[in-house]
């Protein structure tokens, strides 16, 4: 009887430790090792519907996609902005003529955005569109994400696929998926923010849950602290996930009805930039550790 009871006890512990470990990785953290968003500076309500804001590190200079209307409207309105990393709005319709652009990504001397159908191909030396790649079946191109050797991946967050852009040519990567929209690219995975946190395989395109309860899951950003990562929710949150996919919240400005779309992150100040969407700024934080 003492051996069954001893028995009993060690299976209950073990499904309890189990349960335990699996609700960590789907809830938010109760980690010691907190985090905060600190404002530092916040520009005007100079911007026209803030979707995306884009750090370019060899530049030093921020990019601001502005939809500035309905974002699924081909009404030519659309226009980026340029910013210093301090907030100063440099140029405010650098580029123009888009309809509604949204994701945005940099390899060499070339911006790529997303333009509902079209892939756009910004010259950064000539500051100006050199392409438009219309994108097919597409109906709402969101955002991009672009690895080291210049593949550029895009979502569509309405036909539920994420497309690749390679050598001229843009080809279907894979379907079936719910509403995604941000995108990271890593040496060995592609993130994706949906309602969820997911992993993608680049190579087999399966995709693994990471963290849950997102929302509706808007930009991603790497921290430069290693497995920790910032994921926007755009309805008005900012989660911080870490390495064991657990997440805290570190920002909400729901009830502000202010939004928190596509965001951008600068590694060495840890500065996080948030689009407000709506409510037509760019604000900056300062990522840091909890005082105690």
């Amino acid at each position: 009887m003492r051996n069954l009871l001893l028995l009993l006890f060690i299976a209950s512990f073990t499904i309890s430790a189990c349960n335990t470990a699996t609700n960590a990785k789907n809830s938010v953290s109760d980690s010691p090792a907190g985090f905060e968003l600190v404002e530092i500076w916040k520009t005007d309500t100079v911007f026209k519907t803030p979707e995306s804001v884009l750090y370019d590190e060899t530049r030093d200079v921020l990019y601001v996609a502005n939809v500035n209307g309905n974002p699924s409207e081909k009404d030519m309105n659309g226009f980026i902005s340029r910013l210093s990393v301090s907030g100063e709005v440099t140029e405010l319709e650098w580029i123009s003529g888009m309809s509604g652009p949204k994701g945005m990504g940099v390899f060499g001397n070339l911006l790529y955005v997303a333009d509902i159908t079209d892939l756009l191909i910004i010259d950064l030396d000539q500051s100006k569109v050199i392409q438009a790649i219309p994108v097919e079946g597409s109906v709402f191109l969101n955002d991009i994400t672009v690895d080291a050797t210049g593949k550029v991946y895009v979502t569509d967050s309405r036909t539920g696929k994420i497309h690749i852009y390679k050598d001229g040519t843009v080809s279907e990567w894979i379907s079936g998926l719910t509403n995604p929209n941000g995108l990271y690219a890593e040496e060995s995975r592609i993130l994706l923010a949906t309602s969820s946190f997911n992993s993608v395989d680049p190579a087999t395109g399966v995709v693994t849950m990471l963290t849950d309860s997102i929302g509706h899951g808007d930009g991603i950003e790497f921290t430069g602290m290693e497995g920790y990562y910032l994921v926007s929710d755009w309805t008005g949150e900012i989660f911080l996930t870490y390495p064991d996919n657990s997440k805290i919240s570190v920002l909400q400005t729901r009830d502000q009805k202010k939004n928190t779309a596509d965001i951008g992150f600068i590694k060495e100040s840890k500065t996080l930039l948030v689009p407000t969407f709506f409510d037509n700024r760019v604000v900056a934080y300062n990522l840091v550790a909890k005082s105690e």
